[in-house]
C-alpha cells in the first residue's frame, strides 16, 4: 500500500488521532503512526527582498587594521 500523509490533530485526552475524511475508506486496519512536531520552527529560505544588506551584517573580525599584499597572498610557500 502506498504511503498516505496528512495533517491532523491529536487529542491527548481521548487517545484519538482525526483522520480526514477523504482518507477514511483508504486506511488499513494496522497502520504505522509518525509524529512530527509542527510546532518547531522549520527552515524558511529567505528571498533576496528578505537578504541583509552588507551593512546589517555585523563585522565578526574587526579587518581595519590588516595590511593586504597581493603579492605575498600569491607567493606560493
Amino acid at each position: 500500500m502506498a504511503s498516505i500523509q496528512f495533517e491532523t490533530t491529536v487529542d491527548l485526552e481521548n487517545y484519538s488521532i482525526r483522520i480526514p475524511e477523504q482518507y477514511i475508506d483508504q486506511i488499513p486496519a494496522r497502520v504505522t503512526v509518525t509524529f512530527d512536531d509542527e510546532e518547531k520552527p522549520r527552515l524558511k529560505l529567505k528571498t533576496r527582498k528578505e537578504m541583509p544588506s552588507i551593512d546589517e551584517i555585523p563585522a565578526i573580525l574587526d579587518t581595519r587594521d590588516w595590511k593586504f599584499d597581493r603579492e605575498e597572498a600569491n607567493e606560493r610557500r
